[in-house]
């Protein structure tokens, strides 16, 4: 599905767009309370800032027609060398060469391929821009459409990472996922 999705770096122009799409409640939960809830302008302009201000990341709203319907990032760059939502576990990231995943889609948006196109494109421009021999995704164990959406890219179902996360008063497990440079994915 080719559509007019476009990759772009967040302007303070999307506060508003932001504010729509990121005020909710999953995106919250499933980010692993990255995204404050409630999420309001002042919590945008963190998220426009924090592309500018962190080194090791870049982050790209996801705009459909010139609105944003989401976030993609690529972290840890550094560690992978130039040639960028949910993980951070610290044993995976301290490799060279890797890169985590993260993204978010705004409820409206859900379940229409969006997501897959922008992590398509994302999958591409890390592997052909950064000193990258993998790209990991980390999802709690409870979101299976974001684990459905991975297997179906071509990641592979890693390590169960037990009482990963501390959500909502209890331990909750995630799950890495990888894809390694050069491996047969549906992209």
């Amino acid at each position: 599905m080719e559509t007019k999705l476009v990759l772009r770096k967040l302007k303070t122009e999307d506060i508003d767009q932001l504010v729509e799409q990121g005020n909710d409640y999953d995106v919250h939960y499933n980010s692993f309370f990255l995204m404050k809830y409630p999420f309001g302008k002042k919590e945008a302009v963190e998220v426009i800032d924090e592309d500018k201000k962190v080194k090791n990341m870049q982050r790209f709203g996801i705009d459909l027609g010139g609105k944003i319907i989401g976030l993609i990032d690529l972290y840890n760059i550094r560690e992978a060398a130039p040639a960028l939502h949910s993980c951070q576990n610290q044993e995976s990231s301290s490799a060279r060469g890797k890169l985590k995943l993260g993204y978010w889609i705004g409820k409206n948006y859900r379940r229409k391929g969006y997501a897959t196109e922008a992590i398509k494109r994302m999958i591409k421009y890390a592997f052909e821009n950064f000193d990258v021999d993998e790209i990991i995704a980390t999802t709690l164990i409870t979101n299976e459409a974001s684990m459905n959406l991975l297997k179906k890219l071509g990641f592979e179902k890693g390590k169960v990472l037990k009482k990963d996360r501390f959500l909502d008063g209890k331990y909750i497990d995630s799950v890495q996922w990888t894809m390694k440079k050069g491996s047969k994915t549906n992209t």
